[in-house]
């Protein structure tokens, strides 16, 4: 970690140097690093609601939960947990856990249902019961009291991949843009630094380590600049150009339909964010979003292709400089 601290601590010197020559700030470079998050989902919304992120904490189903458990926490030996196979209709989950009894020789061993959980559907949570009908078996309780406790914490706290899950949102709400395939590092433009900033005191108290490259106009950084930024606008028309084949060749729902055209409105508003690095490609990428556009209103307005037979131009130039 020391080496990786000291890389980013050379790299934000060296762009100091560059806005006290007089370089134009073009964005920050931001990521994050995470220990072991474990903290309550009703913490980590109040952390963030004064950036209006908290509604990125989402509710665990509680099924989900169940499940996750189950397959958790550890089994003492001569312990089995299965989901039952017909449960009752009052709960969308329940798993029996079964206590290996021998049965003698190889004839066969019998396993009991000694206990069970299962959601409760008046409190959203996950209980621990005996069997339906029958009393429980000391060690099925004991293994079923634990995976409820489990499912419980799971339903009301944050892990740390729920956490990353809502970092990458928020940079995507904030027009950022992957510096890598898989992302880890994001590109954001001028525009959206100062609110990221002010995101810092409640991303620490997370257990979050925000990192934040404020980058200048140098050749290299703004050729990394624009390649983020172009690739990431040049990925998304390419999803819509398949939505649009879809739309004029098998039909979409309006809904679907109108979340595209709203989907064209950002990516243009995005396009604009990012004009001080795209340059020449810009109004390029604009034009072609804008012909999308067009495109999906006219099938709002029924006046798409049909029968397999395309209306809209096939958009065969690619972008370049």
């Amino acid at each position: 970690m020391a080496g990786k601290n000291g890389a980013v601590a050379d790299i934000r010197q060296a762009q100091r140097k560059m806005a006290a020559a007089g370089g134009r700030h073009i964005g920050d470079i931001v990521g994050w690093n995470t220990e072991r998050i474990n903290v309550s989902r009703e913490r980590a919304r109040v952390l963030l609601q004064p950036e209006g992120f908290d509604h990125l904490i989402l509710d665990v189903d509680p099924a989900t939960a169940l499940s996750r458990a189950a397959g958790e926490v550890k089994r003492p030996s001569g312990i089995l947990v299965q989901p039952f196979a017909n449960p009752n209709g009052d709960t969308p989950a329940s798993f029996g856990i079964y206590v290996r009894r021998s049965g003698g020789g190889e004839a066969g061993d019998q396993y009991p249902c000694g206990a069970r959980c299962r959601v409760a559907l008046a409190s959203s949570r996950v209980v621990s019961l005996p069997p339906d009908g029958a009393p429980g078996l000391e060690e099925a309780m004991a293994h079923a009291e634990n995976i409820a406790a489990q499912a419980n914490h799971l339903i009301a706290h944050c892990e740390t991949k729920d956490i990353s899950g809502a970092l990458v949102a928020m940079v995507k709400a904030l027009s950022g843009v992957p510096l890598r395939n898989r992302g880890g590092m994001y590109l954001l433009p001028p525009s959206s630094c100062e609110r990221w900033q002010r995101l810092k005191p409640a991303l620490e108290d997370l257990r979050v380590e925000p990192i934040t490259i404020v980058m200048h106009d140098a050749p290299d950084n703004l050729a990394t600049a624009k390649s983020a930024a172009q690739g990431a606008l040049e990925a998304d028309i390419g999803e819509l150009l398949k939505d649009l084949e879809k739309a004029t060749t098998d039909g979409m729902r309006q809904d679907a339909l109108t979340r595209r055209v709203q989907f064209c409105n950002e990516l243009v508003a995005k396009a604009e964010l990012y004009r001080g690095v795209l340059a020449g490609v810009s109004d390029k990428i604009t034009t072609k979003v804008k012909e999308l556009k067009d495109s999906f209103q006219r099938q709002l307005a029924g006046g798409g292709g049909g029968g397999g037979v395309p209306s809209e131009p096939s958009f065969t130039v690619p972008i370049t400089d």
